[in-house]
Formats: structure tokens, sequence, C-alpha cells
């Protein structure tokens, strides 16, 4: 929100009042020119609301809307912006608002003091000169002090980056790219255990994947003030997919050599995924390990008798239909 684009839409705006016959009201130019300057940078630049946010805020529908945007082109208060702005922050093409500036002055403000100058309690506006200081009074000359003069007052020191971000060198890329992408959060305020866990993210995921992630969650009402916002974000990316090693030179891009006399496909060993030797389950042995594991009873042949029986079991019956 910017209080130089609302007082100027408020003051100086040159809506036409009553408006000529076709065209919107007054009010209504004067509710979505706020609207805009609502999300308008302090020169007035850079404002993309919605059409439908645009609605919400004036208590109209989105057609009327659309009137009263091309009414403020056609009276020049209003011109269409740089469209990369808003593709910086909103990827699909088909959900970007139109960015607009709003045609305001440049450079200060006029001062609000009266024309006329000097003391307006004399003719001429001039004051008669006094001498100054006490006439009455002898002036004089201070001894030496035996003291040493104070120290002279200096400069401040210099402002330099915290050690946590001194020992972090990835950090200034990150944030020049933050800046360049249009994100205003603030990383010269990270303590030494939140710059750690934004170094750690950059090594894993790359300063492009960050600003994009950070695009996403971006919002331009209220932006985030410190990057110490975007941690539990960066932090839930999934981490990228390790890269393959490199080919032998005998088989193609994927691992894949010619087909075999049979026709069969034959992977090479090269992209050969290693899997480790799965351990063996162990068993706790019986007292009773010697004896041979008898089947059950319906599968039990003739030939299949557990031993230590005098006779056969009969074999199951294996019925015919299916």
């Amino acid at each position: 929100m910017s209080i130089e684009a609302i007082t100027w839409t408020l003051e100086h705006a040159a809506i036409p009042s009553p408006t000529p016959p076709g065209m919107p009201s007054a009010p209504a130019l004067t509710l979505v020119l706020l609207g805009l300057a609502n999300h308008a940078s302090r020169n007035g630049d850079d404002a993309y609301p919605s059409v439908r946010t645009l609605a919400r805020y004036a208590r109209m529908s989105e057609r009327q809307v659309q009137r009263c945007l091309s009414t403020l082109v056609e009276l020049e208060l209003i011109t269409r912006g740089d469209q990369e702005r808003v593709a910086a922050t909103i990827s699909r093409e088909d959900r970007r608002p139109i960015c607009y500036n709003l045609c305001m002055p440049r450079g200060d403000a006029p001062s609000p003091r009266p024309k006329s100058r000097g003391d307006m309690r004399v003719p001429d506006g001039v004051t008669a000169e006094h001498e100054r200081g006490d006439a009455h009074v002898t002036r004089t000359v201070l001894e030496p002090r035996d003291k040493p003069a104070a120290p002279s007052r200096t400069e401040p020191p210099a402002r330099t980056a915290p050690a946590a971000q001194q020992q972090h060198p990835h950090i200034d890329d990150l944030a020049t790219a933050c800046r360049r992408a249009g994100l205003t959060a603030r990383f010269d305020t990270l303590t030494a255990e939140k710059a750690t866990l934004i170094a750690h993210a950059v090594d894993v995921h790359g300063i492009d994947a960050l600003v994009r992630a950070a695009l996403e969650r971006h919002r331009p009402n209220d932006p985030a003030r410190s990057a110490a916002a975007w941690i539990s974000i960066w932090q839930e990316l999934r981490p990228p997919q390790p890269k393959l090693p490199p080919t032998c030179g005998q088989c193609d891009e994927y691992g894949w050599l010619p087909d075999d006399d049979l026709g069969r496909a034959v992977r090479c060993s090269c992209r050969r995924k290693t899997r480790a030797p799965s351990a063996k389950p162990t068993y706790a042995r019986t007292s009773n390990a010697s004896r041979e594991p008898r089947l059950p009873y319906a599968f039990c042949t003739p030939s299949t008798a557990s031993p230590g029986s005098g006779h056969a079991r009969p074999a199951a019956r294996v019925s015919s239909r299916r």
C-alpha cells in the first residue's frame, strides 16, 4: 500500500464530475483508482491486482471494473506497466493480471509554507538589527586548564554484515537473486542457526529453485520482511534426483545395449542398480529339528505319507470345475 498514491488519487486525480454520458460514474472511477493505488508502489508503479479483487473493493461487477479501467486509460490517469514484473511473480500466463502505472507527477511535492516570507509585524518584513551578547558585562579571558582536552567525536564504524552471513557466501548470491525477482525480504537479520539452514538449502536445491518457491508464496499486499519466513517452505522442497553416471560408450543414454539373438533387451552393467545383499532370515531351531515338515491333510498323497504312520492318507479330491 502506498500513502502517496492514495493521497494523489483522493486530492489530485483529474476525474470529471459529472462524467459524460456513456462513461462510468465518478465514484466508480475513484474506487477503482483507489484499488490500484492500494497495490502500487511509492511512485505509483507496478499495480497489478486482479479484476476480481478490484470488483470486491468497489462492490461492483467485474464487467463494470473493466469499463472503469478502460476509461481511466482514456483519461490518461493510468498506463500499462511492465508485464515482465507480473510474469516473475505468477507463472501461469492465463492467470496474469495487467500491470498498471499511475500517472503521478515525479519528484517531491511542493512545500506547504506560505508564499510571503519574513517578519510580518514590521514594515518591509525586516527586523531591526540588535547587538549580540550582553553589553553591560565585561568579557574575561579563560585561563587554560591542566586537564587534557576531551577526545574528538569520531565517526561511527561502518556497518558490516553479520558474522552468520560472512560465514556463508551463498546467502549473498541468494539475496541478490531475490531482489532481482522483486522480493524485498531482508537477509542481514538472520541468526547463525537460520543462516546455516538457508545455506544448506542452497547447497541441496540451488538458488533458482529457492527463488521460485519464494515467488509462489509471495503476497504483494503482505510481503515477507525477513528471509526466515521462507525456511519452512524451502525445507519442504523435494531434493533433486541424483544425476546418472556417465555411460561406458557402448550403450545408449538410458543404459540399454542392442538386443541379443533372441530379441531380448540387454541392460548394460554401467547403469545397473546395485542392490545391497538382503540378509537371509534365520529361524530358531526346535528340539525336534530332524523331523520333516508335515504337509496339510488335503495335500497328502500316498507317496507323501508322514513318517512313523502305519497307513497313507488319502489324497484330496480335485474338482474338475474351475
